[in-house]
């Protein structure tokens, strides 16, 4: 099919209406997991005053540089979103979906350039409505991908379409300013450089045999600016969090932050399920956490598959100079390595949500097999060809329509888990969590022990376990998850307060009260921590102790009914020794 028989405005609108048609069922979906920390509490999403909170903190402000996330521009955006819409959830999905039909229309001009008119309006339609995309578009925080993925695949079309031989200065500082905004949403957009050369590569625009001293000449300015751009990144990035990288990216999987040869065995496992994903989405998951990948201790047959799946595709990437068909796997390659965990650990086994870029590749496949098809093909089997691309489109729009409820809020989410992998120790957990906030405290039990028998290195599991053995009475198994769960890395109030009430209901006063004291310097105005800590001294016969933080808690209580609760401390001195206190805010009997 010519370009004048597939216009460019008539594509445009086709891509467009059909990416927002797969998730418009999506604008009914509220904040679901890390929307709420992120975006529905977040402060600093709450103000736009503070600019220098936005842009200089780290994307989990309370993790501080650990998580290595450092993403302002999302963090930014989400800033807008929420002073336009009043912080009301319809407005961050409605934006979803236009950065979505926006990188899909960017897809489409890219292929267009690349292949052809009838051959990009394929590939973009099978980008539109791939299921793989869901979780970057129907969970709101997934913006950082999309914002990403729409600057790079932006600088993409800029860079296929400047003259031959040289890229003019204001198309540079443009594909510079893309460069800069995508590093700020997401980190992996740091192979735009890598990209760039792939699509030469891909267009002849670059060939190994001809002309490469030409190229260089053109192209190696631009280059030098965008590592120039990557290194004053990097820079600012390692002033914000502490270091380059963060020092606990995967706390929930230790392997992956503190055994390089356990995480790249894990990266190979995951490599069949990039193929699978890529071509066959029909068995999707929220999360990829034990045991829906069980990450691998040795060499196991899945482990070589992914090897030889890896080495084949480096292989084709590799032979792109000489046969730019083959660009479709160095894409996918160059795209993918920042989230595979081979180069350094990103916190989960495996998201859908980062393979929404690499998945280019498969829009790249497609437009080729248009592109390629044989001219002499009959006009039935063409009809029959389109018939079925349209069914095939149909289904996948389907699918991902189908599963944009599973983020509608959290609980949506760990239900849609729950249906599709129960084998997942998340899947175990979050069922745990929903009978517990019912009450059903015997099935809590039964599913977080499950969890916790699959996959014991959840900080938060560990201490949810801790907060259900407390209400079931059973505080020496309380004490040891909290305890357990503060080793995993959890430094929450909460836990700290669980732990000293499971001390106290062990009898283990003294251990309470340095618990307490714990909280209490924590938050040192809150009242109440000083009364428990008054409370748990006294207990441990520290009379002049639990006195003296009886007297902080007088100072600091609110009302009387507040000042009331702490005098009755005085209850639990010792009668041979209640003659000896003295009390300092007043006459400790009124």
């Amino acid at each position: 099919m010519s370009q004048s028989q597939v216009p460019l405005r008539w594509s445009v609108a086709t891509v467009l209406l059909v990416a927002a048609a797969t998730y418009a069922n999506s604008l009914v979906n509220g904040f679901a997991l890390d929307d709420e920390p992120i975006i529905a509490t977040g402060t600093r999403v709450h103000q736009l005053a503070d600019q220098a909170t936005i842009w200089l903190t780290p994307y989990w402000s309370e993790h501080g540089g650990r998580a290595g996330l450092y993403r302002p521009l999302a963090i930014f955006t989400y800033a807008l979103q929420w002073a336009a819409g009043n912080g009301a959830p319809w407005l961050f999905h409605a934006v979803s979906i236009l950065l979505h039909a926006g990188v899909c229309m960017l897809v489409l001009l890219l292929l267009r350039r690349m292949l052809g008119a009838a051959p990009a309006l394929a590939g973009a339609l099978i980008f539109a409505v791939h299921p793989l995309h869901t979780e970057a578009v129907a969970n709101i925080v997934g913006q950082a991908e999309l914002i990403a993925a729409a600057c790079t695949v932006g600088a993409c079309v800029l860079h296929v379409a400047r003259p031959a031989a040289r890229v003019e200065a204001w198309r540079a500082a443009v594909m510079l300013l893309l460069f800069a905004a995508a590093l700020l949403a997401k980190e992996s957009a740091i192979v735009l450089p890598a990209l760039l050369v792939t699509l030469d590569l891909g267009t002849r625009r670059a060939q190994a045999e001809r002309n490469a001293a030409t190229y260089a000449r053109a192209v190696v300015p631009l280059l030098a600016l965008l590592a120039l751009a990557a290194f004053l990144w990097l820079a600012l990035r390692a002033r914000v969090l502490g270091s380059w990288a963060g020092t606990e990216a995967a706390p929930y999987l230790p392997f992956l932050q503190d055994s390089p040869g356990q995480r790249v065995l894990t990266a190979l496992r995951v490599w069949p399920e990039y193929l699978r994903l890529l071509f066959w989405p029909v068995d999707l998951s929220a999360d990829y956490s034990p045991a829906v990948i069980v990450p691998p201790e040795n060499v196991t047959a899945s482990v070589i598959a992914g090897a030889v799946l890896l080495l084949a595709t480096a292989v084709t990437a590799l032979l792109l100079p000489w046969r730019p068909r083959l660009v479709a796997a160095a894409w996918f390659l160059i795209a993918v390595l920042p989230v595979s965990n081979l180069i350094v650990p990103i916190g989960v086994i495996l998201a859908e949500r980062t393979l929404y870029l690499p998945s280019l590749a498969v829009a790249i496949l497609a437009a080729q097999l248009v592109a390629n098809a044989p001219v002499s093909t009959s006009p039935a089997m063409r009809r029959a060809l389109a018939a079925g691309a349209v069914v095939l489109l149909v289904l996948a729009g389907v699918r991902s329509g189908a599963r944009n409820p599973a983020w509608r809020d959290t609980s949506a989410y760990w239900q849609a888990l729950i249906r599709d992998h129960p084998e997942s120790y998340r899947a175990q957990r979050g069922a745990g969590e929903l009978m517990f906030a019912r009450g059903d405290l015997a099935l809590a039990r039964r599913y977080l022990e499950l969890a916790w028998d699959t996959w014991p290195y959840d900080a938060d599991l560990a201490g949810g376990l801790g907060a259900l053995y407390l209400r079931l009475g059973e505080p020496g198994l309380a004490i040891e998850r909290i305890e357990r769960a503060r080793a995993l890395g959890d430094r929450s109030t909460q836990a700290r307060q669980n732990l000293a009430l499971a001390y106290a209901a062990a009898g283990r006063h003294a251990e309470s009260a340095a618990a307490w004291h714990a909280v209490a310097m924590a938050n040192p105005l809150g009242w109440h921590p000083w009364l428990q800590l008054a409370r748990a001294r006294i207990r441990a016969g520290d009379v002049n102790g639990g006195l003296a933080a009886a007297d902080t808690a007088y100072g600091l209580a609110p009302d009387d009914a507040s000042r009331a609760a702490t005098d009755s401390v005085r209850a639990l001195i010792p009668a041979t020794r209640t003659s000896l206190v003295v009390r300092t805010h007043g006459n400790p009997g009124r």
